[in-house]
């Protein structure tokens, strides 16, 4: 709608009729909105914060450049012949030399509630008229939430043009729902409504390509109003998906603008209960507590007890059926049902998988009840708890379980466990150790009397060559080796059991003997030390037997003085304690080296891996001397090496073919030395 300043300044009587009479309608009109959002007394301390949207289709706030025809898709009031107005922004009112605009960074704060307008720079605005009958216009739009969310209270920042606008609102759940939220309200004109004015004075711009730009209302118009509605009590519970608003108006030249969503964001309404039921012998000390989250607080409550109680539990209740009427600080009224029960005391017995048991031997106790399962048993004497546990006694005796349900109503009883004595398995074995064939007597020394039953478990083997019962018995091993003897007695219905481990002298390892070392005129012999080996006899060649010549707990023994190539046989024996434990005979045989020394008389260091070295060869060598000369009596190398000998180079150079002299100075293991001449042939 244009409105002439020349007119709103203009006294009463100079207004024609018709214009007096259409704005007495646009007043009257505002005043309906003004009534319908005064009806919900909740409103007003509701804390609206914005909410991100898609689905405007229009720009319609000029923010940038020098056009206001480019920056925008559409006039919002007006014809295209006259007052075509838009809106701007602050930052295209000082690049154009102008007054007024709106805020530019979109958000519109107004006590408890925020709207944060569409980017100035796309499209930010939902533009309405009945059936879309004016140019640009749609008949219905609808505002997607970016994120689903549950929400209490909604508002849309709106307002109409050329007159009042009647909208539908339904809001979309993301269910597939839909609630009618608003019929037929009453949306003010921008430049008449005064109530819920949410904000104003931004003015109003004419829709030109260059400017001069007209501009008016700047400091009072327009106006934008908070549009309020609430989300139904029985629908909080579902989250908004999006939100459609219909143009209904009569008139089709009227157009409702929405320029943003906001709304107050909630949890959903949950309901816990916590219910005891009158127990313990008392038949009034029932309870019910409600835990409730999510929707608008703060809650009332009104249980339906006698008296009635207003708090969020109800207390001192018979057993019975419980109504609570909860309701949120929106008016929404939801009611809870629940029943208490009666309950009583659950009277435990005591009981056990065995009322005798020997001393020391376990049996478990346990108890039954009926009812209600208690939560917590102790048991007495030792203070143990659980419903079944294992006691081992050593002496008669009561046991007192104490049982607690969940609700701290208590009860006990007793059982009596009888000890029976129980029998010794003790026994002896004499003598011990022995040598195999060596008879052993078996004597029981408990105190079990000859009518138990004893278990001798056949004497892990041995040959019985008497007894019976109790004994004493004679047994008897024949091979070596450590026995375990079991003993198994029962009295009054109580079992004992001894073991004892019995020793019969087995023959000592034979022991393992090898040549150690060997020169042209003795050989050492060794062997590894036997376990349980008191010492150690040799024999050479079959003589008489001897101790070591490294003592009688040595392992070596070594034979002088003997000729080359002589072969040698020791045989040893370990000892032990019985002569039953001696150890079969360990053979060795061994022969001295020769003591032949062979030179070479030529070699070919040529790098085949055969014949590389010139060096002496013997078995009895034990040290040497080597100088090697050439032929014109120069010494080209000398070394000591037994193993590798001359490599036919001198200073890394390998020396040409020919006849080469050396002078070796050998020493025997046998410790006499000797010196050896002569000539080699070097070839490649």
């Amino acid at each position: 709608m244009k409105r002439n300043k020349n007119i709103i300044k203009a006294k009463p009587r100079l207004m024609n009729t018709r214009c007096s009479n259409k704005i007495k309608g646009f007043l009257f009109a505002g005043m309906l909105l003004g009534l319908l959002l005064l009806q919900s007394g909740s409103y007003a301390q509701t804390t609206y914060a914005p909410i991100a949207v898609t689905g405007y289709q229009h720009d319609i706030v000029a923010d940038t450049g020098k056009s206001v025809l480019a920056t925008t898709t559409t006039m919002i009031d007006g014809s295209p012949f006259v007052a075509r107005h838009v809106l701007y922004t602050a930052a295209f009112a000082a690049n154009n030399g102008l007054t007024g605009g709106m805020v530019d960074n979109g958000t519109i704060v107004n006590g408890k509630r925020t709207y944060q307008l569409a980017p100035y720079i796309g499209k930010n605005a939902l533009y309405l008229s009945r059936t879309g009958k004016v140019d640009s216009t749609v008949n219905d739009g609808t505002l997607t939430l970016t994120t689903p969310d549950y929400y209490a209270h909604l508002s849309l920042l709106a307002f109409s043009t050329e007159g009042s606008s009647n909208i539908n609102v339904n809001i979309n759940y993301t269910d597939g729902t839909t609630e009618r939220a608003l019929t037929n309200a009453t949306l003010a004109d921008w430049y008449v409504g005064y109530t819920n004015v949410m904000y104003s004075g931004s003015g109003r711009i004419g829709r030109d390509t260059t400017a001069p730009f007209s501009v008016d209302g700047v400091g009072t118009w327009p106006h934008f109003f908070g549009f309020d509605f609430i989300v139904n009590c029985s629908n909080q519970n579902r989250k908004v998906q999006s939100v459609t608003v219909s143009d209904t108006s009569t008139s089709t030249g009227s157009r409702a603008i929405v320029m943003a969503l906001s709304g107050e964001k909630i949890l959903p309404y949950s309901l816990t209960p916590t219910v005891l039921p009158a127990r313990c012998g008392n038949t009034t000390n029932g309870y019910i507590s409600l835990t409730v989250s999510g929707g608008v607080k703060p809650f009332t409550y009104s249980w339906n007890t006698t008296p009635a109680q207003t708090t969020s539990f109800a207390s001192g209740l018979p057993a019975g059926t419980y109504s609570c009427n909860i309701t949120d600080s929106n008016g929404c009224v939801r009611t809870y049902t629940g029943t208490v029960a009666l309950v009583t005391p659950a009277p435990v017995v005591a009981n056990a998988s065995s009322m005798q048991v020997c001393a020391g031997s376990p049996t478990t106790i346990y108890a039954d009840t009926v009812n209600v399962t208690p939560s917590t048993y102790t048991w007495n004497p030792g203070s143990v708890t659980g419903s079944a546990v294992v006691v081992s006694p050593t002496a008669t005796t009561s046991y007192i379980v104490n049982a607690e349900d969940i609700y701290g109503c208590t009860s006990a009883d007793t059982i009596l466990i009888t000890v029976n004595p129980s029998p010794t398995a003790s026994f002896t074995v004499n003598p011990d150790p022995v040598c195999p064939n060596t008879p052993q007597t078996v004597t029981y020394t408990g105190n079990a009397n000859g009518a138990a039953a004893y278990n001798w478990n056949g004497f892990a083997g041995a040959t019985v060559q008497y007894g019976s019962g109790a004994g004493p018995y004679s047994i008897q091993f024949s091979n070596g080796g450590t026995y375990t003897l079991k003993l198994q007695v029962t009295e009054n219905g109580c079992t004992a059991s001894a073991t004892k481990q019995v020793t019969v002298n087995a023959p000592l390892a034979t022991p393992v003997v090898t040549v150690a070392t060997v020169t042209s005129s003795t050989i050492s012999f060794s062997w590894q030390p036997v376990p349980g080996a008191t010492g150690y006899i040799v024999s050479v060649n079959g003589s008489p037997y001897i101790t070591p010549t490294s003592g009688s707990m040595g392992t070596t023994h070594s034979i002088v003085n003997l000729q080359p190539v002589e072969q040698i046989t020791i045989s040893v024996i370990a000892l032990g304690v019985e002569a039953c434990q001696n150890s079969a005979i360990g053979k060795a045989t061994g022969t001295t080296l020769t003591d032949q020394v062979f030179i070479p008389n030529s070699f070919t260091p040529n790098g085949d891996g055969k014949n590389e070295f010139f060096r002496a060869y013997g078995n009895a060598i034990a040290g040497i001397n080597m100088k090697i000369f050439n032929q014109w009596g120069e010494l080209i190398y000398e070394g000591s090496e037994v193993s590798t000998g001359w490599d036919g180079k001198q200073k890394g150079k390998l020396q040409p073919i020919g006849v080469y002299f050396y002078v070796m100075r050998i020493k025997l293991t046998n410790g006499t030395e000797s010196i050896r001449k002569g000539a080699v042939n070097l070839l490649h």
